[in-house]
């Protein structure tokens, strides 16, 4: 909500009580969904589309990277990433589809940056593959962004599984 104006009394000659304007401000809704280009991180992609349509929520597509050892300070996969990322969002969405959908690339640690992206936007929460580019979470065990994220995000965190049976939205 945002107020315009000022209330109360102003000394003067008239003492006139200025107007209080108040106006209703929609508030922005965020779904984050982290992005390797695994089958996992497809499915948390739908699931995350699903629920956004559900809820008038914008999407965030992050894709996250860390340097191997030894690259180039000047290198910046950057660009090609974010081909990649609008690719998979092309792929995943309909035409008549109307949910913002925003891919966003971070260096750095994965669960680091899904938690950074979250906060900036305020999202309401943040959306994982149970098994990623690292390999097929065994039954009962995730992996290592997963279960770093779920211990350190002030976000709530949807882990969607392998076998992810008919979509349930949340809200």
């Amino acid at each position: 909500m945002a107020v315009l104006g000022e209330r109360g009394y102003r000394p003067g000659p008239r003492a006139a009580h200025q107007p209080l304007t108040v106006i209703a401000m929609e508030r922005n809704r965020w779904i984050v969904v982290g992005m390797d280009f695994s089958d996992g991180a497809v499915r948390a992609l739908d699931y995350a589309l699903e629920s956004a349509k559900t809820v008038s929520a914008s999407v965030a597509c992050v894709h996250a990277y860390e340097d191997a050892p030894g690259t180039s300070a000047h290198h910046d996969p950057t660009a090609a990433i974010l081909q990649q990322l609008e690719e998979v969002i092309a792929q995943r969405t309909p035409g008549w589809c109307n949910v913002r959908i925003d891919p966003v690339v971070r260096r750095g640690p994965p669960w680091e940056k899904l938690a950074n992206v979250a906060t900036e936007l305020g999202a309401d929460v943040i959306v994982v593959g149970a098994d990623g580019q690292r390999g097929v979470a065994r039954k009962g065990l995730l992996g290592t962004v997963v279960s770093r994220l779920v211990t350190t995000s002030p976000r709530t965190v949807v882990v969607v599984p392998s076998d992810m049976r008919p979509y349930r939205a949340w809200g």
